[in-house]
């Protein structure tokens, strides 16, 4: 029943978020983007940096992580902000079933993530402040744990491609 009720309350939001998306303007995601990781809440560590192509309705991320020795992992996401679900494979190997939408300037992620048997449902949120040059990234999931990430710009020039990229998460 739980679960009839969450389907129900998701396509419920995301016909909303669709609706009034229409009516108002929407941001551009796109750049590099490295987790700040002083200013996330909880504090995090390590370097994760994001390479986001952003087209509406088409929006890919490119995760990289890298965290002390560990040998670093590496996940392409390929979305898109009409609702429509998407399933991809995090840097971690978990199983995303993903659908994006608009809400005013924001973009809300609606996410299934299939984890060691286990199926674990959350919300982002995803605004950028500061006049453009940070990513805040707000996880939420059914149990109350609330996560607040946030990533600043890095500057690229035009020339800048995919190499680029991994100098950035590097930083």
């Amino acid at each position: 029943m739980f679960r009839s009720v969450w389907i129900y309350l998701c396509f419920l939001l995301l016909s909303t978020a669709a609706a009034v998306a229409w009516s108002q303007g929407t941001q551009d995601f796109s750049g590099l983007w490295k987790q700040d990781n002083d200013r996330c809440q909880p504090k995090r560590n390590g370097d994760v940096a994001l390479r986001v192509e952003h087209h509406d309705p088409e929006l890919m991320v490119e995760t990289s992580i890298s965290r002390d020795s560990v040998s670093s992992r590496h996940a392409i996401q390929k979305y898109t902000t009409d609702g429509k679900v998407s399933v991809s494979t995090g840097a971690d190997g978990d199983e995303f079933n993903t659908s994006v939408v608009w809400k005013d300037s924001s973009l809300v992620f609606l996410i299934e993530e299939h984890e060691d048997g286990r199926i674990l449902q959350s919300k982002e949120t995803w605004t950028v402040i500061d006049d453009g040059v940070t990513l805040e990234r707000t996880r939420e999931r059914l149990n109350g744990e609330k996560q607040i990430l946030f990533f600043r710009r890095i500057p690229v020039s035009s020339s800048d491609t995919k190499p680029g990229f991994a100098k950035a998460g590097n930083e």
